[in-house]
């Protein structure tokens, strides 16, 4: 029994592809992370609150040499340093939105996981400065390949989101949760035609069909081409009616982690 175990483990700690996809996720989560953070750390409002300031300062220079790919991989540990302290200790500490907050603490994490990624050799100032370093064609880092288990950490993070979102919503009153939620947002006490409890009723069952779906069929390649889509439409859908400010964006931008490397690096290629 052990055999087959250390096999599996073996398999998916040692994988080798093209380092795009990974590169991909890094400049897109530095955005995401200027998005839901940066207004909150400029001087104008930290500089009365040492923590704050000092922590923001380190925050635009850590995700500055990120985004560029500069040092990636100290930069990448900082920066995740960074955002952790803020998210679970600093923001409980001081009730500081959006360091509460369900997206930020999703990016922070996402970006811990691309700790352990290779995402400074593909777009980025470190392969520009090693390929002037280095003429000879065949090097590895020239060819943009690495190790790429860590994509595995990411893709169960997004599972477990979805699966737990689903788990949340998987009762009968949900419904009527959802219709209060939309009461609130657009139609205050009343709603303005009875046939909208219908729409919401099936929008409710939908979606906890569709959580499922994503939590376990974007394991399964050959559903990409219909299911990502779908979630696509799902988290747009979300983001136009609720305000989910960054998660959207940052689950869709984490389905990168799902496609094969290779394919993500001919996409690059061919563009």
């Amino acid at each position: 029994m052990k055999l087959p175990f250390f096999a599996l483990v073996k398999r998916n700690l040692d994988i080798k592809a093209s380092t795009r996809s990974s590169a991909v996720l890094r400049i897109g989560l530095v955005f995401l992370a200027w998005s839901c953070f940066a207004d909150r750390l400029i001087v104008y409002r930290t500089f009365q609150n040492p923590d704050w300031f000092f922590l923001g300062i380190l925050f635009f220079i850590f995700s500055g040499m990120l985004c560029i790919g500069w040092r990636t991989k100290f930069s990448n540990i900082g920066f995740a340093f960074i955002l952790n302290i803020m998210v679970f200790y600093l923001g409980v500490r001081d009730k500081y939105y959006p360091f509460t907050t369900f997206p930020g603490t999703l990016i922070a994490l996402s970006i811990t996981w691309l700790c352990f990624l290779p995402s400074g050799k593909s777009f980025s100032l470190d392969k520009y400065i090693a390929k002037s370093k280095f003429k000879n064609q065949n090097n590895i880092f020239h060819r943009e390949i690495g190790q790429v288990w860590a994509l595995n950490l990411i893709k169960v993070q997004v599972a477990v989101v979805y699966f737990f979102a689903a788990i949340d919503k998987s009762y009968l009153g949900f419904n009527e949760r959802l219709e209060q939620i939309l009461q609130s947002a657009y139609f205050g006490s009343y709603l303005p035609w009875e046939g909208l409890r219908f729409i919401i009723f099936l929008i409710s069952v939908l979606t906890v069909l569709i959580l499922y779906l994503l939590t376990f069929g974007l394991f399964i390649k050959n559903w990409h081409r219909w299911l990502m889509p779908i979630g696509i439409i799902f988290h747009v859908f979300i983001y136009l009616l609720l305000p989910v400010t960054t998660f959207s964006l940052t689950m869709i931008l984490l389905y990168i982690s799902f496609l094969d490397p290779k394919d993500v690096h001919y996409f690059f290629k061919r563009i």
